[in-house]
């Protein structure tokens, strides 16, 4: 069988998705942004840079610079437009901080991810986050653009752990890591902000993420990141490949 064939042989699976996002215990305001637009394949998480004034601009920017793509083409014509939206924004976001009057200085981090039939691609900046749920495992497939995760400190301290060495707005060019995965049926794909990481280990995270639909499994995340204090804004989305 050539290779055409074996593509079109392997089976597509249908994407259901469900996205929730909280303000949390502690801050007054929600920096917080995600996209979820199942009908082009692609969902999306942004966390504005805290301490940042306007970050929560920053993050709704980078959610719009995602709206009305196209559900044609291949994945890598998907990945190409998306780095061309977000190296826009991350211009605007730049330009704006950079000038002589009124400068504002903001930003974002975001991770994207992108399904073609059974393949998938994540693009990253920051230290938003995605998780796969397959068959009893879950395995994180992004790695965090921190002081913390750069220089490969074990027991950082809090300052280390969420200094961010990447975000769009942070540079004069930005630059989004990717990697892509093989979807299978059952899978689920966890996309969320730290808000949620900073509170639930792993396997927290793998116990609300593997039951129920993808409605409750989502609630479920928030729910137990605000008992466990939601000392950030928090926001989830999960995408399951039926």
């Amino acid at each position: 069988m050539d290779e055409t064939l074996q593509v079109l042989d392997r089976q597509a699976p249908v994407f259901v998705s469900a996205g929730l996002t909280d303000v949390g215990r502690l801050r007054p305001t929600n920096q917080d942004a995600f996209v979820e637009l199942g009908e082009v394949g692609v969902w999306a998480v942004a966390d504005g840079m805290g301490g940042y004034r306007d970050g929560d601009v920053a993050s709704r920017m980078v959610c719009q610079g995602l709206q009305r793509l196209s559900a044609e083409g291949s994945l890598d014509q998907a990945v190409s437009v998306i780095r061309q939206r977000m190296s826009e924004v991350n211009r605007r976001l730049y330009e704006a901080s950079i000038r002589p009057i009124n400068p504002i200085v903001s930003g974002s981090t975001v991770v994207v991810m992108v399904a073609r039939r059974d393949e998938c691609a994540m693009l990253w900046a920051g230290d938003s986050r995605v998780y796969r749920w397959r068959q009893g495992q879950l395995s994180q497939l992004t790695t965090d653009h921190t002081w913390a995760a750069e220089l490969n400190l074990q027991q950082a301290d809090e300052e280390a752990d969420h200094a961010i060495t990447r975000a769009v707005g942070g540079e004069s060019a930005l630059t989004l890591d990717i990697r892509k995965d093989r979807v299978r049926v059952g899978d689920r794909y966890l996309l969320c902000s730290d808000g949620l990481t900073r509170e639930l280990n792993d396997a927290q995270i793998a116990a609300a993420l593997s039951t129920g639909d993808v409605q409750s499994s989502a609630r479920a995340l928030i729910d137990a990141t605000l008992r466990a204090g939601a000392r950030d804004n928090v926001t989830v989305v999960i995408v399951e490949a039926r």
